[in-house]
């Protein structure tokens, strides 16, 4: 917080890029408007992109983030800094999907059987384009357990670590690890017939949502 203020004092124009998700949280916390907007200005794009693959209807994902924001801004002043500030935004992200489902009363439970889920109808087994394996995982994506498939995505999308996982979600670390390989494993069944170029099936944790190979 001194530094900010200290860059404030020092004349010119004001740059927050510099400063950590952690430090920027801090002035925000004690009443600093730049600050926060700075810092959601950083996080606004992974929560979007998490909430709209946890919530099919685009209007209510909007609404869930803004709600999101909303409860960042009031909580800030209460923030212990016991974890990363971008883990502590997406568990509130996770709580207010959790809590819109339950309200509708249509929140799918994690004991869903994924043998059930692989004996859906088939997938063509013709030859698809990189385009037609983006389509088919994102659908595929929809038919996980809800914690499975916030795994799988806050993993491989978002390259979140397992920790980072666990306190997003409120499991354990092993709990994180079991829904991630049995996602993979589901994912990989279910996209087998998708098979881009000539180097075989591409297996689900090394294709992000934009299509590409995913980078370690």
């Amino acid at each position: 917080m001194n530094d900010l203020n200290h860059s404030r004092s020092a004349g010119g124009d004001f740059e927050m890029n510099g400063f950590s998700d952690e430090e920027l949280a801090a002035a925000a916390a004690a009443g600093d408007p730049e600050a926060f907007d700075q810092l959601i200005s950083r996080t606004a794009p992974i929560l979007l992109r998490f909430v709209r693959r946890m919530v099919d209807d685009a209007q209510v994902a909007e609404d869930i983030a803004q709600e999101t924001l909303l409860a960042v801004w009031r909580g800030l002043p209460d923030f212990a800094f016991r974890s990363r500030v971008r883990t502590w935004i997406l568990g509130i992200a996770h709580r207010k999907v959790v809590d819109h489902y339950r309200r509708h009363r249509d929140y799918p439970t994690d004991g869903q059987d994924f043998e059930s889920l692989a004996s859906a109808e088939p997938l063509p087994s013709d030859q698809a384009e990189r385009a037609e394996l983006v389509v088919a995982l994102r659908a595929e994506l929809t038919q996980l357990p809800p914690t499975s498939r916030a795994v799988w995505w806050l993993r491989e999308v978002e390259g979140l670590s397992l920790a980072e996982i666990s306190g997003v979600l409120g499991i354990s670390n092993g709990s994180v690890r079991g829904h991630l390989q049995r996602s993979r494993a589901f994912l990989t069944t279910r996209l087998a017939p998708w098979r881009p170029g000539a180097g075989g099936p591409a297996a689900p944790e090394e294709v992000g949502i934009s299509g590409e190979r995913r980078r370690e």
